[in-house]
């Protein structure tokens, strides 16, 4: 793994429990201005070894919503990607844990993520929980 990458993972292990994420922004910011922005998602999955949690791959890719040009849309729409090809466990993992829903759309939500709880029990409870909690954050308000 690349050591700017590693020392971004180790910054934020060491500020996750208090969620204070000063000295992770900067670590990340420098992977933006390492490795870029254009398919930074694919590039960063390839760069980060399988025995880093999937938990803490999400924890980044939300800090780094904050730290490209277009807020992190362009990873947004690359882990969607990864939802509606459904074939990498480590992947949807890491889609189904970022901090925003997947997809503008609720109703793509729901058509991507209803057949895979269906047909991959380690994201299932994931999937319906998202669909829970967003169907039901629509009729608040």
């Amino acid at each position: 793994m690349h050591p700017v990458l590693a020392t971004a993972l180790a910054k934020i292990c060491q500020e996750r429990d208090e969620k204070s994420y000063s000295a992770s922004l900067d670590a990340v910011s420098a992977i933006v201005r390492h490795f870029g922005e254009v398919n930074l998602a694919e590039v960063l999955f390839s760069e980060i070894p399988r025995t880093v949690p999937f938990e803490l791959v999400a924890e980044l890719f939300d800090l780094l919503a904050w730290q490209t040009n277009d807020n992190g849309a362009s990873m947004a729409r690359t882990t969607e990607a990864w939802l509606r090809e459904g074939s990498d466990s480590r992947k949807l993992l890491i889609a189904l844990h970022l901090e925003v829903y997947p997809f503008v759309d609720g109703g793509e939500m729901e058509r991507v993520l209803l057949p895979l709880a269906k047909t991959n029990a380690r994201v299932s409870a994931r999937c319906m929980a998202l669909i829970h909690a967003r169907r039901s954050a629509s009729h608040v308000g």
